[in-house]
């Protein structure tokens, strides 16, 4: 499921189908304590039902899984140029995040996976995600990196390398806002640099 709120009220619309048929209804997300997540990895004599984000696609597997019911869609960030800040987006996985999403199912036991979009749907998604590299606003990592050790940010060696125009955005954002001129980075810059938020709140 893209998020807590989808969790939610599958939740609640599976409520009483769970308790009829002695089944345990359970949550898996990012933010969710280790000890409620130790409480999907233990053995149990009810069967689960775990409804999750795309946590369990690759960061953790759940043994025992026979059956994914996959939605096709995630929450990601997205720069959104009318606010000039990263949003969540709903958006469709690609055809990756798909087969990962379906080994889920299977791994220790024949298993099953329904996608809830057709075939055609499918093969128009795109093959892979796009990195998030390529899809965010870059100021706070441009301060960050000329804060530390790199006054050139376009011979840093990224590993997934980022638009030029997206890199162009962010010094020139950052230069709007105080933090850093033609030299690197200010004083004021610095001290934007240590609150742990978007340079424009920084500010």
């Amino acid at each position: 499921l893209p998020g807590l709120r989808e969790i939610r009220q599958a939740q609640r619309a599976l409520q009483g189908a769970a308790e009829r048929t002695g089944c345990v209804l359970l949550e898996l997300y990012g933010d969710l304590p280790l000890e409620r997540q130790a409480e999907i990895l233990e053995p149990g004599t009810r069967r689960k039902i775990v409804l999750s984000t795309n946590v369990a696609e690759t960061s953790l597997t759940i043994p025992g899984v026979t059956a994914v019911v996959d939605c096709g869609w995630a929450r990601s960030l997205r720069y959104d140029p009318r606010v000039g800040l990263d949003r969540l987006e709903l958006t469709p996985i690609s055809q990756a995040a798909a087969e990962q999403r379906s080994g889920r199912a299977g791994r220790t036991q024949p298993g099953v996976c329904l996608r809830l979009w057709d075939e055609r749907s499918q093969r128009a998604r795109p093959p892979f995600e796009e990195p998030e590299v390529r899809r965010i606003d870059l100021a706070g990592a441009v301060l960050q990196l000329l804060c530390w050790i790199e006054p050139d940010v376009d011979r840093f060696p990224w590993f997934e390398r980022p638009r030029p125009e997206a890199l162009q955005r962010a010094r020139t954002l950052l230069g709007q806002l105080g933090a850093a001129d033609e030299r690197g980075v200010t004083k004021l810059g610095r001290r934007m640099a240590r609150l742990p938020v978007h340079p424009r709140l920084g500010r």
